[in-house]
């Protein structure tokens, strides 16, 4: 069940442009009940998240446009069994990109994503930096379906990272129901009742990767991989097209976040396989449990 759901991984907010709308600006706060430990005892770990991710085309010619976004994120958990132990991280990424045509039915979106992803304490160095790569292309079948191909890749602190993309877009002739599958990066289904209120369930997984500057354990430069499966029921209020609140209650399934020597590392990963894998875990995991989370989303209709 856990290899299954962790075939589901990875990324943050990339604009596929696949559906007939571009979230432009998404901010979001999420925070967990305390969590035991792995070994069932006690531990006090909480995990609160809370971010921004922005994105702005600019159109061209022949519907083609300029992609530029950011995306920022702040993480506080406890990833050891002492209440004191408390890791706070950080990411800032930058989107720069093309969405281009290549004919009647096939379009791309390419980016790029450099990015610092630290928990910022002492000076920069090239351990705080990551650069990956995003390309996507979508294909239209029919008005209201579109297919979904593509590649994730990341030089994460762990090693070399890739993650190859597959989905699609479909929306009922009634507008009723909305599924949109990027995999295994996300899957979305939803119902609208009418134009103020929508229920779904969605379903989010994602391997981070943080340089640690401080000490952990005697042991002077380190990292911390945060991984996790999350699946959400939700209730998505539109107080306007443009102005949308999600109210969101949801389970991890597969969660850890691992601290590990920077020097120990995978000599690649490919979605959820490492292969060259043998590195020793510095910290102890958490148990899995609820999460709450809330979101604003400002949204553009294409139509």
């Amino acid at each position: 069940m856990r290899f299954a759901l962790l075939l589901f991984t990875l990324l943050f907010g990339v604009c596929s442009m696949a559906q007939n709308y571009v979230d432009l600006a998404k901010v979001f706060y999420a925070n967990t009940p305390v969590n035991q430990n792995d070994t069932g005892s006690y531990a006090g770990s909480r995990v609160e998240e809370y971010g921004v991710d922005l994105l702005t085309p600019v159109e061209l010619k022949n519907n083609n446009a300029l992609l530029f976004g950011l995306y920022a994120e702040s993480v506080n958990a406890t990833v050891a069994p002492k209440e004191s132990n408390l890791t706070s991280v950080y990411t800032t990424l930058l989107k720069v990109g093309v969405k281009l045509n290549h004919g009647e039915r096939w379009s791309g979106s390419y980016l790029l994503l450099p990015k610092f992803s630290s928990d910022f304490k002492g000076s920069l160095n090239a351990n705080d930096f990551q650069i990956g790569a995003y390309a996507l292309l979508n294909f239209q079948q029919k008005e209201n379906w579109k297919w979904k191909f593509g590649i994730y890749a990341n030089t994460d602190l762990f090693g070399p990272f890739f993650v190859p993309l597959i989905g699609f877009y479909h929306q009922s002739q009634n507008k009723k129901w909305e599924v949109n599958l990027t995999l295994p990066l996300a899957a979305d289904a939803n119902y609208s009742f009418n134009k103020s209120l929508r229920a779904g369930m969605n379903f989010a997984a994602f391997v981070r990767s943080y340089n640690l500057n401080e000490p952990y354990q005697g042991n002077p430069e380190n990292y911390l991989v945060k991984a996790s499966n999350e699946l959400f029921t939700y209730l998505q209020i539109h107080a306007t097209p443009s102005a949308i609140f999600q109210l969101k209650v949801g389970y991890s399934i597969g969660r850890n976040y691992r601290i590990y020597d920077i020097k120990d590392r995978v000599t690649w990963g490919l979605s959820a396989f490492r292969f060259g894998d043998d590195r020793q875990q510095l910290n102890s995991d958490f148990a899995d449990g609820l999460i709450f989370r809330a979101r604003f989303i400002y949204r553009f209709h294409l139509e």
